[in-house]
C-alpha cells in the first residue's frame, strides 16, 4: 500500500507539487472549491470513502473485526486504483488538445503546458497503472500476515458497489456540468 499511498496522498509532494492547481488554472476553473459547485452525489460518494477508509475503523486494535475493516478498506482501494487508472488513460488522449483549445497561449510556454497536463499524465502513467496491482498484493500480504481470509467474492462485490457509487457521482457531475 506504500506505493499507492506515497503517490496518491502526495507523500513528500505537498499538493501534488501543485499539479492539480496548474491544471485548474490552465482551464480557468480555479473556483471549483466554492460551495455553489458542490454536487450532492459527489459529496455522498466522498462520505462513503471516508466511512470505509477512516471512520469505519474504530474496532479495538489487534481484533479480528479491526483486521477485517482494514482489509475492506484495502479492497475499496483496489477497486478504485483499477478503475481510476483507466479513466485517466482515457482523458489523457484528449487533454493536450482541450488545454490548447481553452488556453492557446500554452502553445508558446512549454513549461506551463507541461505543468497544466501534469496532473492527468501523472495519473495515467505506468506508476498509476500499477497501483491496482500494488494494492492487490498488499491486501493479500495483509490477509496472510493477520490470518484474515481474503475473499475474492467479497472483492468482486466491493468493486461492483464502488463502481455503482462512483457511477452515480459521475452521472450527477455530468448533469451539473451540462445543465
Amino acid at each position: 500500500m506504500y506505493e499507492v499511498a506515497k503517490d496518491d496522498f502526495g507523500l513528500g509532494h505537498t499538493g501534488y507539487d501543485g499539479m492539480y492547481k496548474y491544471m485548474t488554472d490552465a482551464f480557468d476553473c480555479d473556483q471549483w472549491v466554492n460551495p455553489n459547485y458542490k454536487v450532492q452525489e459527489c459529496n455522498e460518494f466522498s462520505d462513503f470513502l471516508y466511512v470505509i477508509g477512516v471512520d469505519g475503523n474504530k474496532e479495538p486494535l489487534e481484533s479480528s473485526e479491526y483486521f477485517l475493516s482494514i482489509l475492506n478498506a484495502m479492497m475499496v482501494s483496489i477497486s478504485f486504483e483499477l478503475w481510476n487508472g483507466r479513466e485517466y488513460n482515457f482523458i489523457a488522449q484528449f487533454i493536450k488538445q482541450k488545454l490548447l483549445q481553452i488556453n492557446p497561449f500554452l502553445a508558446n510556454d512549454e513549461v506551463a503546458f507541461k505543468n497544466a497536463r501534469g496532473y492527468i499524465f501523472a495519473h495515467s502513467s505506468e506508476v498509476e497503472n500499477k497501483h491496482g496491482l500494488h494494492a492487490l498484493a498488499a491486501a493479500h500480504a495483509y490477509s496472510r500476515l493477520n490470518n484474515v481470509s481474503f475473499d475474492i467474492e467479497k472483492l468482486k462485490q466491493t468493486m461492483l458497489n464502488c463502481n455503482f457509487r462512483e457511477g452515480m457521482a459521475f452521472c450527477a457531475l455530468h448533469k451539473a456540468l451540462t445543465e
